[in-house]
């Protein structure tokens, strides 16, 4: 049956759930210093100001200056700019002060490290945090999810057309890809325990669902994509199919996509510590 809600509206809840549940869990308090890692445009960020009050600061940290810069007039415009530190640094590779901080946010940011940098991630956060000092992590645990069935894509039983799936599955898959789904949840507990947080307590949430997160929108399965370094669906579609077969492709999926005959498979992690 098709979902007519709004999927945009949804999406924005389903966002602003995992973006509360992220802070919840961190125990920030007024006063904090507040460090988040890999903050692309300050969704949890800015939210974190809130909560840190204004005696509080927060830390914004990324790899990208394009973001960071994009934080910056944000925070000048929204005047808290007073209160906000930038930082340019990978999540593995921290350029800050030991014991500098009260709490470190991240969230799906490890998943784009291989092995050894999440590891070295759970030291960096460890040593930057004070004594006391809190962890709140929410990472997307892919490997419950991947690689799917043969003939399977994007959540869609394509196995009548599965030679042409497989064709735009590979052209999905960039460089790297591994990273993705090279780790579970029990990886990042025993990573964080070997860091030296203690208590440590993880919460697992799987989902199998009926229908799919772009709630019947073509345009939003096109625009899809893996993560920031993969192309679009449709970017793979027109790289890895002939024209005759891109027609064949949507003839078969479009209608799959349009009546939300998919099926939603994902897993998050949520870990929260404590440095003693």
């Amino acid at each position: 049956m098709r979902d007519d809600s709004d999927p945009d509206e949804r999406r924005r809840a389903e966002f602003e759930q995992l973006r509360e549940r992220v802070l919840c869990n961190a125990d920030i308090r007024q006063g904090d210093v507040a460090l988040d890692v890999g903050c692309g445009d300050g969704w949890i960020a800015f939210a974190a100001l809130e909560r840190v009050g204004p005696d509080g600061r927060v830390v914004f940290a990324d790899v990208s200056q394009d973001l960071l810069d994009h934080c910056r007039s944000l925070a000048d415009e929204l005047g808290v700019l007073a209160r906000c530190d930038f930082v340019r640094a990978s999540a593995d590779e921290l350029s800050l002060a030991d014991a500098s901080v009260d709490v470190v946010t991240t969230r799906s940011v490890l998943i784009y490290l291989d092995r050894t940098g999440k590891e070295r991630a759970l030291r960096e956060f460890h040593r930057v945090l004070r004594p006391g000092g809190r962890l709140s992590i929410a990472e997307p645990i892919n490997s419950f999810a991947y690689p799917e069935p043969a003939g399977w894509l994007v959540g869609y039983d394509l196995r009548e057309i599965a030679e042409l799936a497989q064709k735009v599955r590979d052209a999905l898959s960039p460089p790297g890809e591994r990273t993705l789904i090279d780790f579970d949840e029990r990886d990042l507990l025993a990573w964080a325990e070997t860091a030296g947080f203690d208590p440590l307590l993880l919460d697992y949430e799987a989902k199998l669902e009926p229908g799919s997160w772009m709630h019947g929108s073509w345009e939003r399965v096109l625009n899809l994509a893996g993560n920031p370094l993969a192309p679009t669906l449709g970017e793979a579609i027109e790289r890895a199919l002939a024209p005759e077969e891109a027609d064949r492709f949507e003839a078969h999926l479009r209608p799959l996509v349009e009546a939300n005959a998919g099926r939603g498979r994902m897993a998050f992690a949520f870990l929260r510590g404590i440095k003693p």
